[in-house]
C-alpha cells in the first residue's frame, strides 16, 4: 500500500521497491541456512565424541581380556596408571572429548561369595557414558534436553589371567 502511494508521488522507483523485497528474502533464507549449518557442526560434533567414547570402550575392554585383575589403579600396585582399564579408556580417545566428565563402568563376572572370576573365556564389558552438551541454541529448546547423555559399550573374552 505505502510502496505504491510513494511511487505515486515519484519518490521511490520501482526497482527500489523490488531490492527491499531481495533484502527481506536474503535475510530470512539466511537465517535458515544459519540453523542447518549449525546443527550440522553438532552432528558432526556428536560423530566424532561417539567415536572417541567407543574407541576408550574397545581400548579398555582389550586391555581387560588380557588383564582382567587391573579394572583401576585402585586394585593394586601393579595396576598403577597406565597399567588398568580405566586410564586406558580416558587416554584412548580424542582431546575433544572432557574425559573427567565421563563415566566409565567396568563389568567383570564374579562368583556366587561376590569375588571376581578372571578365568580364560569369561566375558568382560566396559560401558562408557557422557554428557554431551549441544551448541546450537534451537535444537535444545525443541528436543527438550541438554546435555544429551552419549553411551557406548564394548566387551570381549578374557585370553590372559
Amino acid at each position: 500500500m505505502w510502496g505504491a502511494t510513494i511511487e505515486k508521488l515519484g519518490l521511490m522507483g520501482k526497482r527500489d521497491t523490488e531490492a527491499g523485497q531481495s533484502l527481506v528474502e536474503f535475510t530470512i533464507g539466511l537465517i535458515v541456512l544459519l540453523v542447518l549449518v549449525s546443527g550440522l557442526l553438532d552432528l558432526g560434533r556428536i560423530y566424532f565424541t561417539y567415536v572417541a567414547l567407543e574407541d576408550g570402550a574397545g581400548e579398555a575392554a582389550l586391555y581387560l581380556a588380557i588383564n582382567p585383575a587391573c579394572p583401576n589403579a585402585a586394585a593394586g600396585t601393579q595396576c598403577a596408571d597406565p597399567n588398568n582399564a580405566e586410564y586406558r579408556a580416558r587416554h584412548a580417545g580424542s582431546g575433544m572429548v572432557d574425559w573427567q566428565a565421563t563415566n566409565i563402568m567396568i563389568d567383570i563376572p564374579i562368583d556366587a561369595q561376590g569375588n571376581a572370576i578372571y578365568n580364560v573365556g569369561e566375558p568382560v564389558s566396559v560401558t562408557i557414558s557422557y554428557p554431551f552438551q549441544l551448541l546450537t541454541p534451537i535444537i535444545p529448546k525443541i528436543a527438550g534436553i541438554n546435555p544429551i547423555t552419549m553411551s557406548t559399550h564394548a566387551s570381549q573374552v578374557i585370553i590372559g589371567e
